[in-house]
């Protein structure tokens, strides 16, 4: 994967597990060994790796663990070039997008909610490395996709006595048979790993951390959930609710102001360009389900699987009545595939 090496040219015929690999042993910086969270008195999370930001070849940059609530909820991730990525419009202002997973902690409980796409590895095994410890494991992911379960065989593999807290979202044993983890097998799995009921409207205490699943606000795919954590009020919401991207490789992934929101068009594209179904559609019970989660719940953080974390009830306010707006706007984007065929 060095200078002159054309790599759509070479992942074209690549399979998913060819991939997959491939991108976990790239440019995919290693984190350096300082100290990082779930040290005594919650020590903020480790610097980023040291990569060219400026590289226009580098795969992925700022391997963190974030501490968004000190010693109860981290952000594992990294930065990549916007431009790569097939759900982003072309024109997207902004050059990079954080890959999120998170790890919920109390003082017996580890729980990785959504572990994410193999990119951000590095990242995550330092998470395993700084967070674990002792603590008990769970597993929880909101939809059948690589982004959100991309590392979920190297977690069952690499975490002791790992418990899966399942709530159907669609056939998982196709990602669970990971490479680098020999000891789990795709035919061992369900005798292996024990599973847990996490369906829609249920809820679950986890130790001291409160969850509750329910119907994604909207979505691309049928079977996905969002799920929320009460005591830290964080609301995590799969492959929506991502709109705020990065100017610069080493901008903070976190959301804090309501400052410089995206445009309401910006933001219907993007919903569009990923849910598709949208385009010249109807569909008010869709945007009366979304603001009726933000009613029923006290959301103080939003944590999407790909874009900027929002944290603080004013700026969740305002991105709720933003992503209001661009799900009526998006009905009125006209859909490119009829108009194609007309």
């Amino acid at each position: 994967m060095g200078d002159g090496i054309d790599r759509r040219a070479l992942l074209g015929g690549a399979g998913a597990g060819a991939i997959m690999a491939l991108l976990r042993d790239s440019y995919a910086a290693s984190l350096p060994p300082a100290g990082g969270p779930g040290r005594a008195g919650g020590e903020p999370g480790r610097p980023p790796a040291a990569l060219d930001a400026a590289s226009t070849r580098a795969f992925a940059a700022n391997q963190t663990v974030t501490a968004l609530v000190p010693g109860r909820l981290y952000r594992v991730g990294c930065v990549v070039r916007a431009e790569r990525l097939s759900w982003l419009p072309a024109d997207l202002p902004g050059g990079f997008e954080p890959l999120n997973a998170y790890v919920l902690t109390d003082e017996t409980n580890c729980v990785f909610v959504e572990p994410g796409m193999p990119i951000l590895l590095p990242a995550l095994k330092s998470a395993i490395d700084t967070l674990v410890g002792g603590r008990r494991v769970w597993v929880n992911f909101t939809r059948n996709e690589a982004d959100c379960i991309g590392n979920l065989g190297y977690v069952l593999g690499s975490c002791p006595q790992p418990t899966l807290l399942f709530g159907g979202a669609g056939g998982i044993l196709e990602w669970i048979n990971d490479p680098a983890v020999s000891m789990l097998e795709v035919r061992d799995f369900l005798g292996r790993i024990p599973i847990v009921d996490a369906r829609n409207d249920t809820a679950r205490e986890v130790g001291a951390l409160r969850m509750r699943w329910m119907d994604a606000g909207y979505k691309q795919m049928l079977i996905t959930q969002w799920a929320f954590e009460e005591t830290t009020g964080c609301l995590f919401t799969s492959d929506a609710m991502g709109y705020r991207h990065l100017a610069a490789v080493d901008a903070p992934p976190v959301v804090e102001s309501v400052r410089q929101l995206p445009s309401v068009d910006a933001v219907a594209a993007e919903i569009a360009r990923r849910m598709n179904w949208m385009r010249e559609a109807e569909y008010p019970e869709v945007i009366e389900r979304f603001q009726r989660i933000f009613r029923e719940h006290d959301v103080r953080m939003v944590a999407p699987i790909h874009g900027c974390v929002l944290r603080g009830r004013e700026v969740v306010a305002a991105h709720v009545k933003l992503v209001s707006k661009a799900l009526r706007a998006a009905s009125r984007i006209a859909d490119a595939e009829r108009l194609r065929y007309a």
